[in-house]
């Protein structure tokens, strides 16, 4: 089920990659119990090997702009959603224990404060960076099991509860259909919507669609608090057009990207590098101590079928 090379089928190994989880598309057929309009809800309980330090827990409760405020007459369309769950971590072997839960919730005057807050509460931790994310989980964890208890308010759509070994990157499909119903070999995914199909037409059956991607880049990597501290002073420095401090400033810098476990060792190299070349572009050629210098530029661097019954 590869619809687009440039998600699946990429290689994923330890300490040489980063890895991304994104809820693609799905299909709400539970929904249509309520007679009212809904939101949809997405739950995710991520834990990772992480180097020297604990396992790493991430958990979120994201309410999609296309998830919500929802009626019965939407569930017979794909929703595409492509809404990220884990952001860039670097992938350090083992096994990715992924829970996940796809929800109907109806909209009422309890419910919908309660869900709004506990989606709130997962943006503010964040889905990149564990530290930022630990003091949450209490909050989040509580938050979905006040959710999930409201039984007459609340229908799970399909549920997903596994601890995965990562080969390469690929679509996993999530079916609300008794395993062995639907063969494998049948489905396929449509690229246009990432809609399922089975033998070539559209899966009627509730579904949730994933993507466990792999990349070489962590993009936000301006985002991880001890590295923002130090790229801020160094560019202080290099404004100020002291070499001898920007040199300092460049070398704590350096010292905060190689000793971060959110950063593989090839990137560690790219950002020393395009630190090296920022400060070269400054003072190559240019006074050493306190004479001033043009200042630098504004810059910012900143399948598998499970069924579900």
């Amino acid at each position: 089920m590869d619809p687009d090379s440039g998600i699946a089928g990429l290689e994923i190994k330890p300490d040489e990659t980063y890895i991304e989880v994104f809820v693609e598309s799905m299909r709400l057929a539970e929904g249509r119990r309520f007679a009212t309009q809904f939101n949809g809800m997405i739950y995710s309980f991520i834990s990772f090997a992480r180097a020297g330090e604990a396992t790493a827990e991430m958990a979120s409760v994201t309410k999609p702009g296309k998830l919500a405020e929802l009626d019965p007459k939407n569930l017979d369309r794909v929703i595409t959603v492509e809404n990220k769950l884990l952001g860039a971590v670097p992938w350090r072997g083992g096994t990715l224990g992924l829970e996940l839960g796809l929800f109907s919730v109806k909209s009422v005057n309890l419910m919908s404060p309660i869900l709004d807050y506990v989606t709130r509460v997962s943006e503010a931790g964040g889905i990149s960076f564990v530290g930022k994310i630990k003091p949450f989980l209490p909050l989040i964890t509580e938050g979905l099991d006040l959710i999930a208890g409201q039984t007459q308010n609340v229908a799970i759509e399909v549920a997903l509860d596994a601890d995965l070994t990562l080969v390469q990157s690929e679509y996993i499909a999530i079916v609300a259909c008794k395993r062995g119903q639907i063969a494998p070999a049948d489905v396929t995914l449509d690229p246009a919507d990432r809609q399922l199909l089975v033998k070539g037409k559209p899966l009627k059956d509730g579904y949730c669609v994933l993507s466990l991607r792999a990349t070489p880049e962590k993009a936000d990597y301006g985002e991880i608090p001890e590295l923002a501290s130090a790229y801020t002073n160094f560019r202080d420095e290099m404004k100020s057009g002291k070499r001898k401090n920007a040199e300092e400033a460049k070398q704590a810098l350096r010292v905060a990207i190689y000793t971060s476990p959110d950063l593989i060792e090839s990137d560690k190299d790219r950002l020393v590098a395009l630190n090296e070349k920022e400060f070269n572009r400054i003072f190559t050629g240019g006074p050493i101590g306190g004479h001033d210098v043009a200042p630098p530029p504004e810059t910012l661097y900143g399948l598998k079928l499970y069924g579900s019954w």
